[in-house]
This record gives C-alpha cells, sequence and structure tokens, in this order.
C-alpha cells in the first residue's frame, strides 16, 4: 500500500512539475532547471534540429551555439517547437541565459530561459525555471518578451 501511494504522490508531483524531467540532447535523463547554475552564452548557431523531449508530445527546438567568449560549443534546449516559434538559421547569433544542465566536454548541455535573436527576447522559462509553455497550447497567450537580464 505505501508503494502505490508514492507512486501516486509521485505522478502527481510530476504532473505540477510539467510532467517527468527533460532528456538531454545526449539521451539521458536532465535535471531540472537550477537557477544557481546559470549561465550566459552568445554566439552563432552551427546547427538547429527538432528533437523528443517527452513522450507523446511535439518535439523541442535544440540548437548548437558556439560561445564568442570561450569558443565552446554548447547544446542548447530552448522550448516546445509550438511555443517557441522563431525561425534560427546557421550562422545566426544567440544570446542565451540558462541553466548549465551538463558539462560534458564535447558538447555542454543548457536549458534555456531567455533566447535573445534578431533583437527580440524570448523567455521561455520565468526567473525560477518554470516552463511559460505550462498548460499547453489552448493555455497560451502572449508569450513574456523583454530584455535578457
Amino acid at each position: 500500500m505505501k508503494k502505490l501511494a508514492a507512486g501516486v504522490g509521485g505522478a502527481i508531483v510530476a504532473a505540477l512539475l510539467g510532467g517527468p524531467p527533460p532528456v538531454s540532447a545526449v539521451g539521458q535523463q536532465a535535471g531540472f532547471y537550477d537557477v544557481d547554475r546559470e549561465v550566459k552564452i552568445e554566439g552563432p548557431v552551427q546547427d538547429v534540429r527538432l528533437e523528443p523531449r517527452f513522450e507523446n508530445t511535439q518535439p523541442f527546438v535544440v540548437v548548437k551555439v558556439e560561445d564568442k567568449a570561450t569558443g565552446r560549443t554548447y547544446t542548447v534546449e530552448i522550448a516546445p517547437a509550438w511555443f517557441f516559434d522563431q525561425d534560427i538559421h546557421r550562422g545566426e547569433r544567440l544570446a542565451v541565459v540558462g541553466s548549465l544542465v551538463s558539462k560534458a566536454e564535447a558538447s555542454p548541455v543548457v536549458m534555456a530561459r531567455e533566447v535573445q535573436c534578431r533583437g527580440e527576447t524570448i523567455r521561455v522559462r520565468d526567473r525560477k525555471g518554470f516552463p511559460n509553455w505550462r498548460g499547453g497550447a489552448m493555455r497560451q497567450g502572449k508569450r513574456k518578451r523583454g530584455p535578457i537580464t
């Protein structure tokens, strides 16, 4: 009985937090957004992909960005494609504020909170890291925009 209660409690917590933790771009379970591990990277886009993150949902926009300050290439998980409706192209400059999820030498992974492209800033998560797409496409009215902080 205790196992059943723990399973139900875990399912409720997962539902409240927006589902299971995302699968990182390298195919492993990633952690939740950690505001204490925020980084800011800025540089040209090396690659743009749509990748699945949650079972039975639309894919996420995932880009590789070469940071101009360090020369390292980061894999940046932005948001579901239906929420982040910007066309991003290879070579375009992006500025990203996000949580460093993986420090893998080959390509560290960052969960984006804010993305700036073409002079527009799109906030895909709030300051605590909760997704602005919570509640799905039907609940979404306006995306939050403003300067990167």
